[in-house]
């Protein structure tokens, strides 16, 4: 399941986080299977000390709990923490869309549109691959509102692994993501008042959040 790592590479916990991690999206690792720290060291060829820094950081993003001496499994997410995630998403990037929306800064707005058509222009369309155009798109929108509060409140949302995880949920025998719905919110940044702009976005968010729910089902 996991590659043997490089013994020269300088970050092996982030390496083996981000195969864990991939392995839990990708249903390689299924509820009810249990991480063992020592197996998975052995597997990638790598002392102990950077897969327990990899699995603790998958528990402190809510993805594992312990299970068993030393060991680990995948944890129930309930919809009412998905729901969370999803309100504290609606205050960050609302409020972003809203100032952008009140500004109307030309230059601002031609930033967020690159990032709009890079989505259009997307020929891989894996998983990991949407994901990061996504985020990448939100993020722009927050970051051009000039307000770093905001944009540290949503690196720390969409910085932990549960972002993909349930990401990864909305795609279960569900249509791909629609370029098209971002490039409809940001013509409503463009032309509509602060207020519609806000309220464009919460339902965007809303709409993920549905999907979510439904994926999780």
């Amino acid at each position: 399941m996991f590659r043997q790592a490089p013994q020269t590479q300088p970050r092996l916990a982030q390496d083996v986080y981000d195969q864990i991690l991939s392995a839990i999206v990708n249903g390689q690792i299924a509820p009810g299977d249990r991480l063992i720290q020592e197996k998975i060291a052995e597997q990638i060829n790598i002392s102990r000390t950077p897969v327990r820094e990899a699995l603790l950081r998958l528990e402190q993003e809510g993805i594992l709990e312990q299970s068993g001496r030393k060991g680990f499994s995948i944890r129930k997410i309930t919809g009412e923490e998905v729901r969370a995630l999803y309100g504290a998403r609606e205050a960050i990037e609302g409020y972003a869309a809203y100032m952008i929306a009140d500004k109307k800064n030309a230059a601002q707005l031609a930033v967020i549109e690159a990032a709009v058509d890079a989505e259009r222009q997307l020929t891989n369309r894996d998983l990991d691959a949407e994901f990061r155009i996504n985020r990448e798109i939100h993020r722009t929108i927050v970051e051009q509102s000039s307000n770093p509060v905001l944009l540290d409140m949503f690196d720390s949302l969409w910085g932990r692994g549960i972002s993909l995880w349930l990401f990864a949920a909305t795609r279960k025998d569900q249509t791909p993501p629609r370029p098209d719905l971002h490039a409809e919110l940001l013509n409503i940044l463009k032309t509509g008042t602060p207020q519609k702009a806000q309220a464009a976005m919460i339902d965007h968010i809303r709409d993920g959040l549905d999907s979510h729910l439904k994926g999780l089902d």
